[in-house]
């Protein structure tokens, strides 16, 4: 690519200014690239006019969506290009600064705003050490697994009818309105209830002591929102519910028949317990694992050196939440869900959740630290490793990864992951030593 203008000067808060101007010639090429890769896409016929591409996907594409996907990809084609050219590694996603929109036969210039990896070291790149007990699977650790087990596969039958109180199963229709809305998750049909005060909120449940069975009552009842600033900022929930019967839960024995039916690759108590012991075992393997991993990596991040800008911390937290808001949808919850079921608010959460998410951000930037230090190597199925943890099945292609910059980002979590290797495997483990 021919640049027309390609400039960087020290900006504020350490990041480097970038003015970038190229000509209408570099424009039209990747917008050409870009038609090619919007027809792929749509399977239309790559040799079709830009015109006709346009009109073909004007009912699910509207102009002005299209126009901000074509300034997307020329500025992240000339930005890679650019950086490169200039031998600068963002290591967080550039800032584009731009006030048009590139159109054929015209140059194009913006700006943007880089910030590189900081320049850090560690005082030590010898091996950590660290205290940890080893976790050992005995006989009661087994007893309460099988327990758990037989009262996940319990069953509940009719029980004789009493009042409701505290402990009791019972078997509810409920409906519960907050405002005009139906509150779907606090209502059922037929519902068996756990009246503990956890299945359900705990004024709800305490509203429900003494009912007899065939009772219908309505419960009003408030719950502090998760984002309160005042004693008074509450849910006003109204809660009609009848209790259909008392329920008594019934967990099955351990013999063979029942090892048979919920597991049938396993044709006996002993060999059922054989396995889930190995299984235990082995689950706790992988546990301590974690465990040394996370407390090397702490011995290790207080070994770094050097000045982090504060543009990484802003950027960690925002990944980490983004992160958690991405699960919780995938489950079909939101934040003020997640709220009430951890008993916090937004802003105890959010200055745990900076605390937590500056300890990842030192700690990654360590690691990295140690596989530069070490002179560590990478090869490509380490990259391959790394590009499947971040992307996923998308398959790994190193030229289009530069192409559109975020090779940097498979490259510094693959230098992660071979050094908390080696980290792990070098590290002197001895046993916590008692107090007292």
């Amino acid at each position: 690519m021919n640049f027309e203008r390609l400039e960087k000067a020290a900006g504020a808060a350490g990041a480097l200014e970038v003015e970038v101007s190229v000509s209408s010639d570099d424009v039209d090429e990747l917008l050409g690239e870009f038609y090619e890769v919007l027809a792929s896409c749509r399977n239309l016929d790559e040799r079709l006019p830009w015109s006709e591409i346009e009109d073909r996907l004007s009912d699910s594409l509207p102009a002005k969506h299209l126009r901000e996907l074509r300034r997307d990809f020329v500025i992240g084609r000339v930005t890679s290009d650019a950086l490169r050219a200039l031998d600068v590694t963002p290591a967080l996603t550039p800032k584009i600064h731009a006030l048009e929109y590139p159109e054929k036969g015209v140059p194009y210039s913006y700006s943007l705003a880089v910030v590189e990896r900081p320049d850090l070291s560690l005082s030590s790149y010898e091996p950590v050490s660290i205290e940890m007990d080893e976790t050992i699977v005995s006989d009661e650790d087994l007893e309460k697994r099988v327990a758990d087990l037989l009262d996940q596969h319990a069953r509940y039958i009719d029980d004789d009818p009493r009042p409701v109180r505290m402990g009791d199963h019972v078997k509810v229709d409920v409906m519960t309105k907050l405002g005009d809305e139906t509150v779907v998750r606090l209502s059922g049909k037929g519902m068996i209830l756990d009246v503990d005060g956890e299945s359900m909120p705990a004024p709800f449940v305490e509203g429900m002591i003494g009912m007899d069975v065939g009772e219908t009552r309505t419960i009003r009842y408030e719950v502090e929102r998760p984002r309160s600033i005042a004693p008074d900022d509450v849910d006003r929930f109204v809660a009609t519910v009848t209790v259909l019967s008392q329920q008594r839960k019934m967990a099955p024995d351990l013999t063979d028949e029942w090892v048979q039916g919920a597991f049938p690759r396993v044709s006996s108590v002993g060999e059922f317990l054989n396995e889930l012991r190995r299984d235990m075992e082995f689950d706790a393997l992988v546990l301590d694992k974690d465990t040394k991993a996370h407390l090397a990596n702490i011995e290790l991040e207080k070994r770094l050196q050097g000045d982090i800008n504060d543009d990484f911390y802003q950027a960690s937290y925002k990944a980490q939440m983004d992160k958690l808001e991405r699960d919780l949808a995938a489950r079909g919850k939101t934040l003020d869900d997640y709220f009430e079921e951890e008993k916090t608010n937004e802003q105890e959460f959010s200055m745990k959740m900076l605390i937590r998410s500056g300890e990842s951000l030192r700690q990654g930037f360590a690691l990295e630290a140690l596989f530069d230090g070490r002179g560590m190597e990478l090869v490509r199925g380490d990259l391959e490793t790394a590009h499947a943890k971040l992307f996923g099945s998308e398959s790994f292609d190193e030229e289009e990864l530069r192409k559109s910059g975020r090779f940097h980002l498979v490259e510094g979590a693959a230098k992660r992951i071979k050094a908390i290797s080696w980290l792990v495997e070098t590290a002197e483990v001895s046993a916590v030593q008692a107090k007292g």
